[in-house]
């Protein structure tokens, strides 16, 4: 959870010139969750392209990795960065959706069907 109650994924920005979205991917899963998945070659589950809006300024581009399963060993080890998460949680899809928005919720249902080889592999959403 980030802040003002907005479920997120563990994700940013790319911080240097020569990092790529996986190597992104990584970082950012080990800043926000102490967690280092021993992704080999992942498989890249969804292409998310947002459009500005007035709280975004610039269109952005996301790309969501398959973390694979976690264990609960896993589970246990998660250590939130406070400064960006406040929490962390574990639900089964009909209860993400009574808590995440419509166009968040679109994402994660976007994610679990390319997880299940039924795509899409690419969502734009607005802002």
């Amino acid at each position: 959870m980030y802040g003002s109650r907005l479920w997120q994924f563990p994700g940013g920005n790319l911080d240097a010139p020569d990092e790529d979205p996986l190597q992104t991917a990584r970082r950012e899963a080990v800043e926000e969750t102490c967690l280092e998945l021993g992704l080999g070659t992942p498989t890249l589950l969804l292409t998310h392209f947002l459009h500005a809006g007035p709280s975004l300024p610039l269109n952005k581009v996301g790309f969501i990795f398959d973390g694979g399963r976690l264990s609960a060993d896993q589970l246990g080890q998660i250590r939130l960065d406070p400064a960006e998460h406040d929490m962390w949680a574990v639900h089964d899809l009909a209860a993400w959706q009574e808590l995440m928005a419509p166009r968040d919720f679109a994402r994660l249902d976007a994610i679990e069907r390319a997880r299940r080889g039924e795509g899409p592999s690419y969502l734009i959403t607005h802002a």
